[in-house]
């Protein structure tokens, strides 16, 4: 094949003479006529046969049963999730896939340990008010660190955001001791409200829930709790109360014996009145936090907080196929596509009592099983090696994949790119495809690229202040630096008003999100779904067949993960 790739050019120019020849025998055009129609055929598009894998049907069938309720809704550590990772991995080794966890198991063990809370959480200012919130819809709370039972009592510190970045010249804690204190705090950050500040209306990292509560146990706070908006966190307080009062899982490798911590969330009523009660206003204090000039503040008033926790410790998986590269030199290097299988398990209302997890994250699953079914049909391997990684606990704060970059099946520092899918297109054709992470780096044009392909344009992040780059698993490589993007589908529908997308998706947070009406439906249209998945395919490929690895851009944060990543492997000094 790749002789022949290289004697089309020559033959090309012979054609060219011999037709302007009038002296040029019959037979020897039409054998060079023959010989190019060959060789057209052989130097064809190598994806098209690999492509035509990718069907609504085939990824209907999958979502269809990832999304069942016979597996009642892929809880970490449930029946559901042994079931869901047994379908990927066998449909995995009937792709073609090899097994990728010591040559023999398509199953990476991952510990975890979980603990169902039930808090109890009370308010006492000093003249004596009392205040105890409703466990579910005005509070949630869990412990920090999965133990039987823990109890605090803290003076209550109101820290603005929460924050303490150097880089944006900002520092809530001013140096502030709050070590004992349970510490109130905004989600966000402050360009959210001020243009100027930080990234604007593009959320950082600093303004994810996970990096508050990182930065408060840093402290040595007895605990955090997080003053919740719709327009903050991006989503309402029924997905607080359904993703917060169930098992509260960790990876067992992180739990430590530490200073008792309780977190969570209050709803922006709750705060509102707990702030009162110490003659404070929330609105003022809302608005002096966007000031570079704020300062914690003392409210005077005692917060007693307890939990009582159902503690676990057992196994779930990743799920990891490996299709190995065919290249010599290249094949020990590899491209990483992943998606979460996970979701919440069952606990809904007495109508619907489980979290089916359809859109999130079965669809994208299935579309991971259907670009394996489609990678195992290429006519060559490509040159690098590409692995299949079905994650798990995504829903609990990225643990499977986190866990996969601190215990890698093969070297970060021969990981070249990570490709995530987390919710594939379920209604139906679109102008573009949305792409997160790839600005960050050289993927960037290899996925416009692939984009244009297919017809399509490939855009950024249509909601930016939603922070989507924190909150799925390419994140996890990314912080680990590894070049990443995250496919997500179109939001310019076909046939459909400007502005429906948008709208579409606006309706399923709020309505849908973590919730069990998220179920399978007989009338998904999933012809968008494949052309996101064709986008995905030839970005998986082009990565994997290019002579230079993906490159962080200079201005990038991550670059220097990847620079710390290959300091510290002595095969790469």
């Amino acid at each position: 094949m790749q002789i022949l790739r290289k004697l089309l050019p020559n033959l090309l120019v012979l054609s060219e003479r011999v037709r302007s020849s009038m002296r040029a025998p019959g037979w020897l055009v039409g054998v060079i006529g023959l010989s190019l129609s060959l060789m057209a055929a052989c130097t064809a598009d190598p994806a098209t046969r690999a492509l035509d894998v990718i069907t609504s049907e085939a990824l209907d069938a999958h979502l269809r049963f990832l999304a069942s309720d016979e597996l009642e809704g892929r809880a970490p550590g449930s029946r559901g999730s042994r079931l869901a990772a047994l379908y990927i991995a066998t449909q995995f080794e009937l792709a073609g896939l090899e097994p990728a966890v010591g040559d023999s198991s398509f199953i990476q063990p991952v510990a975890l340990v979980s603990a169902l809370p039930r808090p109890t959480l009370s308010f006492r200012a000093r003249g004596g008010a009392r205040f105890a919130p409703t466990y579910g819809t005005e509070f949630v709370a869990w412990s920090a660190d999965p133990v039987d039972s823990t109890r605090v009592e803290a003076e209550l510190v109101f820290v603005g955001y929460g924050i303490t970045a150097p880089e944006y010249d900002w520092d809530d804690y001013r140096e502030e001791d709050v070590s004992g204190k349970m510490l109130l705090m905004l989600v966000n950050d402050p360009g959210r409200a001020d243009p100027d500040r930080f990234r604007g209306d593009t959320l950082t990292y600093y303004g994810r829930w996970t990096y508050k509560l990182e930065e408060a146990r840093r402290r040595g706070a007895s605990g955090a709790l997080l003053v919740h908006t719709s327009e903050s966190a991006g989503y309402g307080w029924n997905v607080v109360e359904s993703s917060w009062t169930g098992e509260q899982i960790t990876l067992q490798s992180e739990v430590a014996a530490s200073e008792a911590r309780v977190e969570g969330w209050l709803a922006q009523s709750t705060a509102e009145q707990v702030l009162s009660m110490g003659g404070l206003d929330f609105a003022t204090l809302l608005e002096s936090s966007v000031s570079p000039e704020f300062r914690p503040i003392a409210t005077g008033i005692t917060v007693s907080a307890g939990v009582r926790s159902r503690v676990r410790s057992f196994l779930d998986a990743n799920v990891a196929g490996l299709l190995r590269g065919g290249d010599d030199d290249l094949s020990d290097e590899l491209v990483v596509i992943t998606s979460h299988y996970d979701h919440l398990g069952m606990g809904g209302s007495r109508a619907d009592s489980i979290y089916n997890g359809a859109y999130d994250n079965a669809s994208g699953t299935a579309l991971l099983i259907n670009l394996a079914q489609a990678f195992g049909r290429l006519p060559e391997r490509p040159a690098r090696s590409v692995l299949f990684l079905a994650v798990t606990a995504e829903e609990a704060g990225l643990l499977g994949s986190g866990y996969y970059v601190r215990h890698p099946l093969f070297p970060l520092t021969r990981t070249v790119a990570n490709i995530n899918v987390d919710g594939a297109n379920l209604w139906g054709r679109t102008e573009d495809v949305v792409v997160i992470g790839a600005e960050e780096s050289s993927l960037e044009e290899i996925v416009a690229s692939a984009a244009r392909v297919e017809g399509l344009r490939s855009s950024g992040d249509r909601a930016p202040e939603q922070g989507y780059l924190y909150r799925s698993d390419q994140f996890s490589f990314m912080k680990a630096g590894v070049p990443a993007a995250y496919i997500d589908h179109g939001l310019d529908f076909i046939g459909q008003m400007p502005g429906w997308g948008e709208q579409l998706l606006e309706e399923y947070n709020a309505l849908h999100y973590h919730q069990p009406s998220d179920e399978y439906k007989t009338d998904f249209d999933f012809s968008g779904a494949v052309q996101q998945s064709r986008v995905a395919f030839r970005v998986i490929l082009a990565v994997a067949n290019a002579e230079g690895r993906p490159t962080w851009n200079d201005d990038s944060l991550f670059k220097e993960a990847r620079d710390s990543v290959f300091a510290a492997d002595p095969a790469t000094n």
